[in-house]
């Protein structure tokens, strides 16, 4: 039976020593992908977001532009002139507000996930105090044994037994919360590895959205050089032609 004992708790402690190392290794997937995720979202908020926006400001600047360009003949064509521009002037309004309410959600997530990392970093100080505790209790034992308050030769029959018993216990609910860890461990590996996928896949995504934007920023520059091309009928009537 004793030798039983040791083989479990030899096998016991290989479980739990390989379900470390495995909490390990989740856990720097898991660090890893919260810088990759905070660089994602520092690159498409601060980045390209930035400069859509820049874009956006520029293309209703130039339509502003052109719109006071004209050189209106009649009083109908002035009225349509500011028409446009108010209708330009109501478009931007309408987007720059579904925008702010847009963003307002998206603060709000970070408000809450930022409650969430608050109170993860709680749960890391109560578990090093924890820690601090049964480190702090298992030092006295080790006194207690040294200055002989637990001297085997002070153990009776009776309190062997007690001991054996609580071993057997103990194991028995050590086996059981070993296979639970290593399921839970290996969930989180899984999660953290699908993370990553989507985290890299996103990244690749950001990086396109801005060279869509650069794209953007280009075509916004050659309509600039445009405005103030006189436009006659004749051309008018050709582009409807062509089209």
């Amino acid at each position: 039976m004793k030798e039983e004992l040791k083989q479990a708790i030899n096998a016991l402690s290989a479980q739990i020593m390989d379900n470390r190392a495995m909490l390990f290794q989740a856990r720097a997937y898991t660090e890893e992908n919260r810088l990759m995720v905070l660089s994602n979202y520092a690159a498409a908020s601060s980045g390209n977001q930035q400069l859509a926006i820049h874009n956006t400001d520029d293309i209703f600047k130039s339509r502003k532009t052109i719109l006071d360009s004209y050189d209106c003949e009649t009083e109908e064509q002035a009225r349509y002139v500011d028409a446009a521009k108010d209708r330009s002037e109501l478009d931007l309004l309408i987007h720059s507000a579904e925008l702010n309410r847009r963003s307002m959600l998206l603060n709000q997530k970070m408000v809450a996930i930022n409650a969430q990392l608050i109170e993860a970093n709680r749960e890391v100080m109560e578990l090093n105090q924890e820690m601090l505790e049964f480190n702090e209790e298992n030092l006295d034992t080790n006194q207690e044994l040294i200055s002989g308050v637990l001297n085997p030769l002070l153990a009776d029959a009776a309190t062997i037994e007690e001991l054996s018993q609580e071993n057997d216990e103990s194991v028995s609910e050590l086996e059981l919360l070993v296979d639970s860890n290593r399921k839970r461990v290996l969930d989180l590996l899984s999660q953290s590895k699908e993370n990553r996928k989507m985290t890299i896949s996103d990244k690749q995504a950001i990086g396109e959205r801005k060279e869509s934007l650069y794209a953007n920023r280009e075509q916004i520059t050659l309509m600039r050089n445009n405005i103030g091309m006189k436009v006659d009928y004749a051309d008018l009537f050709l582009d409807g032609a062509e089209d």
